[in-house]
């Protein structure tokens, strides 16, 4: 589709120009109206030549002998986009001393028309892209024409699908009065690649993706200071939709999330996601069981249950003798009055670390 030429772009052109010619610069639209020219008299009135240069598609050269009805001197050079005609360049002066100046115009306007026309386009597809996630994490969009834009639109994402938050650490403030995340390592994959769908809002950079595509943008995530939340595995719209309000919830309480890893898979924060759907008192409540704790034993503990309960490795982890490990756990079972390697009391144990973070 031909982008129209407008008569702003058009005088800035002959603005930005005119002070290195010797010669009057008119710019016409396809009906062969003046709609930039640095004889501002001239702006609104009709040039024939300008008009059967737009009707036929060739440049039109007016001869001095042949000056005739306010058409000087000059040639009139056809603006063509796309296979149509959209504008006409007219220069005054000797035909053979400005045609290739008239032909310079002309690729400058050109050139210019389609960058607008791409700035365009690219808003329109980032729109788009923004009003499609901004649906997944808040909800209330049907499956149906959910199913429909997923298939549609550049890159086209049939499924199965994922949703990524992308969360910057170094960020203050709750999600919605922070600084969208758009800068560093990820931000430039998904830039780059046209391999996602992606917009910033609520303090997160949102990316939808192809299942099978998260190895490029963990490996992003993995070099930056970001944090990169990956939803589940989602073969329909319901499941991707519950993924995304997942997110969302965790999104809004960054502070909860573990401290150490630039890539956190949503399957693996049960507790954050209990612990950001409660409300205020019950975390706190929560929280309360381990404040006595020292942070020595905050880390075995935390050690000790992302393990399974393997003394092997959280010895290999915390560089601490076995024994050491066990006379640890027994004063946390003791200061708390629940017992780590009871699996129950254990993720109670969990839920009150995720919620001291807060």
């Amino acid at each position: 589709m031909s982008a129209p030429l407008g008569s702003a772009l058009a005088q800035r052109v002959v603005d930005r120009i005119s002070p290195t010619l010797h010669h009057n610069v008119n710019v016409m639209d396809a009906a062969g109206l003046i709609i930039a020219s640095r004889d501002a008299s001239r702006i609104g009135t009709l040039h024939a030549g300008a008009r059967e240069a737009a009707a036929t598609g060739k440049p039109v050269v007016i001869r001095p002998s042949a000056e005739r009805d306010g058409m000087r001197a000059g040639v009139n050079c056809p603006i063509e986009l796309d296979g149509a005609v959209v504008g006409v360049v007219g220069l005054t002066g000797a035909p053979d001393v400005v045609m290739p100046l008239a032909d310079v115009v002309v690729l400058t306007i050109r050139l210019l028309l389609e960058r607008d026309r791409e700035m365009d386009s690219t808003a329109l597809r980032e729109a788009r892209d923004r009003e499609l996630l901004a649906r997944l994490v808040n909800g209330g969009s049907p499956s149906v024409s959910l199913e429909r834009d997923l298939a549609k639109g550049s890159p086209s994402l049939p499924g199965p699908w994922r949703l990524a938050a992308v969360l910057d650490r170094s960020s203050a403030g709750p999600p919605a009065h922070r600084l969208p995340v758009r800068s560093g390592p990820v931000g430039d994959l998904v830039s780059r690649s046209g391999r996602y769908r992606s917009a910033s809002f609520q303090g997160a950079l949102w990316i939808l993706l192809a299942a099978h595509d998260a190895g490029a943008l963990s490996a992003a995530a993995s070099d930056s200071g970001s944090v990169l939340l990956l939803g589940d595995t989602c073969t329909g719209t319901e499941s991707l939709q519950s993924s995304a309000r997942s997110l969302g919830l965790l999104v809004a309480r960054p502070e909860i999330l573990p401290p150490a890893s630039a890539v956190l898979h949503l399957r693996e924060l049960s507790a954050e996601l209990a612990v950001a759907c409660m409300p205020r008192e019950t975390a706190g409540h929560l929280a309360a069981r381990i404040a006595d704790l020292t942070d020595t034993q905050r880390t075995t503990l935390s050690a000790f249950l992302d393990a399974g309960g393997s003394f092997s490795e959280v010895s290999r982890v915390l560089y601490a003798h076995r024994n050491t490990i066990i006379q640890r756990l027994d004063r946390i079972a003791e200061v708390t009055q629940l017992n780590p390697r009871n699996a129950h009391q254990a993720l109670t144990l969990r839920l009150g670390l995720v919620a001291a973070r807060a």
